[in-house]
């Protein structure tokens, strides 16, 4: 276990592994969550690889893409799909809402680090008016938001946390991701370290009650997964 009672992801691999043989059998590829598990460990773990600080950047974006393993869904040519903030967000709150029933890891997160993840919230620049009009009136909705993600963090309410803390990181990884930051920038360190602990903190929380947990077994959105290797492909023309 890490210093924070967190299981480690070399710990969470070893829980998984038996339950991935047992689930592909022969086959040569995993499949549903199995492959979504598979992947986000790759990812996570080759950030856990990177310094924390040095590297903050590519740890960021490596943990993002870990999560993305988990929550990202298939979208068919014409057919309807929801945003990436709202697919996320709710990915994350059915998850709790299994927890609840459980261990309640996530709760338990929240409170052991509320500071970490209301100074997110609290944070102008995690706020796209921030970078539409720094100073704007409308940042006072910001302070509002994370008054209320106090209070109902306070009260074992996770909802409103998961929902802003998503989307506060989907703003950064815009920044990061799209090349609209610069590389190993000092002005924004303390936003990019702090949302990889956060991040890291929470996929690994998020993967014990998947894993170690048994929510693996629930219908979380799993199917159908984004470029499977294991799925069946016509003949190609020769």
């Amino acid at each position: 276990m890490s210093a924070d009672s967190t299981s480690s992801l070399d710990t969470l691999l070893a829980a998984w592994q038996p339950i991935n043989d047992a689930h592909r059998g022969t086959s040569r590829f995993s499949t549903g969550v199995h492959l979504r598990i598979y992947r986000c460990l790759s990812w996570a773990g080759r950030a856990d690889q990177l310094n924390a600080e040095s590297d903050a950047d590519l740890v960021l974006i490596l943990r993002i893409i870990g999560f993305n393993s988990l929550w990202g869904r298939s979208y068919e040519p014409g057919g309807q799909h929801a945003g990436e903030h709202k697919t996320w967000a709710e990915f994350l709150v059915s998850l709790t809402q299994h927890d609840e029933m459980l261990q309640g890891r996530m709760t338990r997160l929240f409170r052991l680090h509320a500071d970490l993840f209301q100074s997110i919230c609290e944070s102008p620049f995690f706020h796209r008016e921030f970078w539409v009009e720094p100073g704007a009136a409308s940042l006072q909705e910001n302070a509002n938001i994370a008054e209320r993600v106090r209070k109902r963090l306070k009260d074992g309410r996770t909802s409103d946390l998961l929902w802003e803390f998503t989307r506060r990181i989907l703003l950064l990884r815009g920044q990061v991701v799209h090349g609209n930051a610069t590389c190993g920038s000092s002005l924004n360190r303390d936003t990019v370290q702090a949302a990889g602990t956060a991040l890291d903190l929470l996929l690994r929380t998020v993967l014990e009650v998947i894993i170690l947990d048994g929510v693996h077994d629930q219908d979380l959105g799993w199917m159908p997964v984004p470029y499977d290797p294991g799925r069946e492909l016509p003949d190609q023309a020769t």
